[in-house]
């Protein structure tokens, strides 16, 4: 599988997963800190807590009426008992408050990230828009994006931990300074001991990014191909096939996840191990101050908890990188082919003109070459060849999907990537081979998401395609819902709802690619009766096997290998164009 753009980290200058993280925290720094504060000022009440609940505990067993030293002083038990409380109380206020936070967070970065996704994906070319694999976007929109949201949690619950180890920490040395460095000095030797381990889960997880990518391409390729598996007989090969699939990109799956389930088991071994030499340190030294051990103990217990979080956010977040350095990479790949824009409004689309136009989807496979014509007001032009001469090339061209590589088309004199997207879009129309509708109902369908268009010129436009007594036949009418993408209506129906969805905008110029290859006689007849009422009114550009097709057509232009053969009208084809003869022979048309 070749993709469009860059894997992560492949070249020089890639940015990596931190940097990607600290661009698309930057905005959110007001929430961060709020998120911070909010978790340091917790794990200060919490280990406040903790220092007089062993006070009291130990005071209580001696017999004592004051409980100390905490930080240094000396408290009458009723007095701890309600500091005690009081500090409890609001720890869970200010946790909420994070937890909140940190929600909040997660959420406007997965809308966020989701918006910037598809923005970028819909602003480029339709070049790139088509070289995209099957299923790619829909696997960055859901499970990458899905993972930058849990790497994004995943840190404000670092950051939660990291500051609450601090707070106890800070705890720790303010009650015996001696025995807590002694402690952290342990740790630090625990983390820096995972952290080839880290690196190892990085490494795995952006394999398994690329797994997962490549395996809901496929699987989307697959799965298009239903109706070809169930006529030819290869439902087993699928299956084999997916199953194929599905063990490879388990593999990196599971190894990332034993890496990742393996760490905290080790970290908290470790740390244990930690505390427990601490302990025996204080031992051998001599040291018998049971208040102050029990208040160390239960904060280094503590800040296990939260040492255990912060290693296994780390673990985490390393294998959430590469997601993010995936989206950006592809983010940065369609921005840097954007769709052509334009600023220039021409009084018309017509006339057209194409000047030695020819186009090359790689340097060795040339689609076009050298054509040259006018396109007139009101002209129906039809358009011939054998299949793959360039005739679906050329009609990506004529609709500005495609700049050619070499030559001009002009609209009225402005040359195509001049001219303003948004007005060409409103004057030029499209029908293809394949009508595709969507989920919904038949006024969606046709409106296309086009506001302003009333329901009078819905009826004008489904009268134009003749597809109005058919929709009026429908239990709603054009509020009735066809189904998923279209599914209650036959081909016929599809192709004239796809042509009335074409006219409804009342475009200048109309292009169909092959739009009766696939139907019926009755279907067929349907169109060019509305082909044939329309000749004059639009610019029409036919493209078509089917030879009773182009009927209408004042002029058709014979290509033959990507070269423009012949263009004149059909009375002078006959007697200068072979493949046209032998085209109406076949058609059986004398």
């Amino acid at each position: 599988m070749k993709w469009p753009f860059r894997k992560a980290g492949a070249k020089p200058g890639t940015r990596s997963g931190w940097a990607v993280m600290r661009t698309l925290l930057m905005p959110h720094k007001g929430r961060i800190t709020l998120l911070s504060l909010a978790s340091l000022a917790a794990a200060m009440l919490e280990a406040m807590f903790i220092v007089l609940l062993t006070g009291i505990g130990m005071a209580l067993v001696g017999g004592k009426g004051l409980v100390g030293p905490a930080y240094g002083q000396y408290l009458p038990i009723n007095i701890a008992l309600i500091a005690a409380a009081g500090s409890l109380v609001l720890r869970v206020v200010l946790s909420l408050v994070a937890v909140q936070l940190s929600a909040d967070l997660t959420a406007v970065v997965s809308t966020e990230q989701r918006q910037r996704l598809s923005h970028a994906f819909l602003r480029t070319s339709w070049s790139v828009q088509q070289a995209d694999p099957a299923g790619r976007l829909q696997e960055l929109l859901t499970s990458f994006v899905s993972r930058i949201t849990q790497a994004v949690s995943v840190l404000a619950t670092a950051i939660t931990a990291s500051l609450s180890l601090v707070a106890f920490l800070l705890a720790g040395v303010a009650v015996d300074l001696v025995s807590t460095v002694a402690v952290l000095f342990a740790l630090s030797l625990v983390g820096s001991v995972l952290s080839p381990m880290r690196r190892s889960i990085r490494r795995r997880s952006a394999k398994n990014a690329r797994a997962g990518l490549d395996f809901a391409n496929a699987v989307s390729e697959l799965g298009a191909l239903g109706l070809e598996m169930q006529t030819y007989g290869t439902r087993r090969a699928f299956e084999g096939r997916i199953d194929e699939l599905t063990v490879e990109s388990t593999v990196t799956q599971r190894r990332t996840q034993v890496l990742q389930g393996a760490q905290p088991q080790i970290y908290t071994s470790l740390a244990y191990g930690a505390v427990l030499a601490g302990v025996g340190v204080l031992f051998l030294v001599g040291f018998r101050n049971l208040s102050i051990i029990g208040a160390v103990m239960l904060l280094m217990l503590r800040s296990l908890s939260y040492g255990q979080q912060l290693s296994n956010a780390s673990a985490s977040i390393a294998g959430f990188l590469p997601f993010l350095e995936w989206v950006e990479e592809v983010v940065k790949g369609y921005a840097d082919r954007p769709a052509p824009i334009g600023t220039v409004r021409p009084a018309s689309v017509v006339p057209f003109e194409a000047d030695d136009v020819s186009y090359a989807y790689t340097p060795d496979r040339t689609a076009l070459s050298d054509v040259t014509f006018r396109l007139e007001p009101g002209e129906a032009l039809g358009v011939i060849g054998p299949s793959g001469a360039g005739k679906s090339t050329l009609a990506q061209l004529l609709l500005g999907l495609r700049p050619p590589s070499t030559g001009t088309l002009r609209a009225d004199g402005v040359p195509l990537e001049d001219i303003d997207r948004d007005w060409w879009s409103d004057r030029v129309a499209f029908v293809a081979q394949d009508a595709r509708l969507f989920t919904g109902t038949v006024a969606e369908n046709i409106r296309f998401f086009r506001e302003g268009i009333t329901e009078e010129e819905l009826r004008f436009a489904a009268r134009q395609a003749n597809i109005l007594a058919d929709i009026e036949a429908l239990p709603h009418g054009f509020d009735t819902h066809l189904g998923e993408r279209g599914s209650q209506l036959s081909g016929g129906q599809r192709q004239r709802l796809s042509i009335a969805r074409a006219l409804v905008g009342k475009p200048e110029l109309l292009i169909l690619d092959e739009p009766t290859s696939a139907l019926d006689g009755v279907s067929e007849s349907l169109i060019r009766r509305t082909l044939a009422d329309l000749h004059g009114r639009l610019t029409v550009v036919i493209i078509a096997h089917r030879m009773s097709t182009l009927d209408i057509c004042d002029r058709i232009m014979v290509i033959e290998a990507g070269r423009m053969t012949a263009l004149d009208t059909p009375s002078a084809l006959r007697a200068d164009s072979e493949f046209y003869r032998n085209a109406l022979a076949v058609a059986g048309i004398a």
